[in-house]
């Protein structure tokens, strides 16, 4: 319990320090060039507690959502921000340039301390799934409503061995670079299926086939079904489950089921789901040393299919990379633009309830924070990259909001009227809490999947981000996207 607190206190802090330098780059830029900085708050709406100091009012807000600098001769949101009245009116007007440069500051800021965070990576290696060569293709997966398919890599065509090197014309480096892009992808034929165009390498040949990715987990995301070279372990066993009373334990291998190799979490569900009752000899690794079970899977209430009662995790064979930070933060800042270009297309399945708000950025930090310190590295290296990106999106209250009121005004030779720039910020405003609390459910939703077995069958397929969610590096201790539904068998 008390390491539970720790690593939750770590994420909170973690999360206020990217937020912190993000105003920290506002601050340092609009005192340079001489303009009115009376409050530098983290979080939104009334003072709770904070200090003065050279005229700026250094505070921690009510709402958890953010956080400002009130710079008035930038942009004047006094009521909107937790002041009490508007604060420009007997101030000097500041020029173009000094609007763009504060503005932008924030986000070159969280860039610097992306830069920095993978300097550190790439010093001491990260370990990842390198390799893009397929090791499983299943025949059948269990698609998002539960039912058994055909897997569509085979059904593709595609082979265990083939290498992938593109996928729809993107270049693949690694295997979550390989998820992200089919998860992200917006290919779909004319009878509305999803498509997707993997180029692969069979031999010496480069060969070019066209997949159908299936929609799995109850986040509805995009797969091919292909995993990784793997080994399948068992990471908790549910009490009074048939997997508990036969003695199954956490770290135990499964490897054949009957005497039928596991080849994959596509085969155990599949298999489960067209088991016609009776026991079934598990066979495990435990220590090294071949242990058979016989268990018999019980349906469990709510349910309609047996399960054994055990989660699972793939503990994938990595290989450390020091990638420079040229290279890290362009394939993060990559993986943001195909998630931002999915998510406004019609043709993809990304979804807003797939992107995640403070209570799912909390949780996966928290999460990196229990895998090592250089996870939690590359995960705050991303959350600046997509909070630089995110707040130059052109929407007011962001960054990028007042750079294209700024640039308007300076077309048009004269400041947009005051009722106009305040209906604005506080329409957006509304969609910003509106769209903080509709995430939150279902990251709430997947945040109790994850610390309760029983309570969900797949765990987060994808880390929380401060934009659209993203599917995660896969290091050894982590799930990756292809066996996220089959969690709790």
């Amino acid at each position: 319990m008390l390491l539970n607190i720790f690593y939750i206190a770590i994420a909170l802090l973690a999360l206020s320090f990217c937020i912190f330098i993000h105003e920290l780059g506002h601050f340092i830029a609009a005192k340079k060039r001489g303009l009115i900085a009376d409050r530098f708050s983290i979080g939104f709406g009334p003072r709770l507690f904070g200090w003065k100091w050279r005229g700026t009012d250094f505070r921690i807000s009510l709402l958890p959502l953010g956080g400002y600098v009130s710079l008035p001769q930038l942009a004047d949101m006094g009521r909107l921000e937790g002041g009490e009245e508007d604060e420009s009116e007997d101030l000097p007007p500041i020029s173009y340039a000094d609007k763009m440069i504060v503005a932008v500051m924030g986000a070159v800021f969280n860039i610097i301390l992306a830069f920095c965070l993978s300097l550190i990576l790439w010093g001491v290696g990260r370990d990842i799934v390198k390799t893009t060569t397929i090791d499983v293709v299943p025949e059948q997966i269990v698609n998002s409503a539960g039912e058994i398919v055909p897997g569509p890599a085979f059904e593709a065509g595609l082979l265990a061995g083939d290498t992938i090197l593109e996928i729809d014309d993107e270049r693949i480096g690694d295997w979550m670079q390989l998820q992200n892009a089919v998860m992200t992808g917006t290919g779909r034929n004319d009878a509305g299926i999803p498509t997707t165009e993997v180029t692969v390498l069979r031999g010496d040949k480069e060969l070019t086939l066209t997949a159908h990715p299936v929609l799995v987990t109850s986040e509805d995301i995009r797969t091919l079904g292909v995993q990784p070279g793997t080994d399948l372990v068992v990471s908790m066993v549910q009490e009074n489950m048939p997997a508990f009373e036969a003695g199954m334990l956490p770290g135990d291998q499964p490897i054949a089921l009957n005497g039928e190799p596991i080849t994959s979490a596509a085969f155990l569900s599949v298999y489960l789901k067209n088991h016609q009752g009776g026991s079934i000899d598990v066979t495990l690794l435990r220590q090294g040393q071949e242990v058979i079970l016989p268990i018999e899977p019980r349906i469990a209430p709510s349910e309609d299919s047996p399960r054994f009662g055990f989660a699972y995790y793939y503990e994938a064979q990595t290989e450390r990379v020091h990638r420079n930070p040229f290279e890290q933060i362009t394939i993060m800042a990559n993986t943001m633009k195909m998630t931002l270009v999915a998510l406004v297309s019609q043709k993809s399945d990304v979804k807003v309830r797939n992107m995640s708000g403070p209570v799912g950025i909390v949780h996966g930090l928290t999460a990196m924070a229990r895998y090592g310190w250089i996870d939690l590295v590359w995960f705050l290296a991303l959350i600046n990259v997509n909070l630089a990106i995110f707040n130059v999106l052109p929407i007011p209250v962001l960054d990028g909001g007042h750079m294209l009121f700024a640039t308007i005004s300076k077309i048009t030779g004269r400041p947009l009227p005051r009722k106009i720039m305040e209906s604005a910020y506080t329409a957006c405003i509304v969609m910003l809490l509106s769209f903080v609390i509709y995430v939150s459910f279902f990251d709430v939703k997947r945040v109790g999947q994850d610390i309760g077995i029983g309570q969900g069958e797949e765990p987060e397929a994808a880390p929380a981000s401060a934009a659209p969610v993203q599917a995660k590096d896969i290091s050894k201790e982590e799930l990756t996207a292809e066996n996220a539904e089959q969690i709790n068998e």
